[in-house]
């Protein structure tokens, strides 16, 4: 029914991957199929199946994610960050490292209140 290349672009519009719109389609039909007629309802029901997709794939990478922070920069950069700080790196060459790498400007303070908010410990 749909190429490969409108199921990419339908699923970046709606947030989800190509298996998660599959998924929402094959359960969408197999509801339009039990309902005899077509309502406004009916449709939007539609809705709440979708809403239903999108918030479970929201609670699976809120509990993929380990540690908290609010800072956007440093939830990006959080695997390298915990990595460089596990194998021995301090907050200031761990900043440096990440500027020479992705070319952005991390202060020591939020790096220090990352690590010990998160009791992120050395091995």
């Amino acid at each position: 029914m749909f190429t490969e290349q409108k199921l990419i672009s339908y699923g970046k519009l709606l947030g989800l991957t190509v298996e998660e719109l599959n998924h929402f389609m094959k359960r969408y039909k197999s509801y339009l199929l039990s309902k005899d007629d077509i309502t406004k309802n009916v449709l939007i029901n539609g809705l709440f199946i979708l809403e239903e997709i999108i918030t479970n794939k929201w609670l699976e990478e809120a509990n993929k994610i380990k540690y908290r922070t609010k800072n956007l920069v440093i939830l990006k950069y959080m695997n390298e960050i915990t990595k460089l700080y596990e194998q021995g790196m301090g907050t200031v060459k761990i900043s440096n490292h990440i500027y020479l790498n992705h070319k952005v400007r991390l202060s020591k303070s939020a790096l220090d209140r990352f690590i010990s908010s998160n009791n992120i410990k050395r091995y």
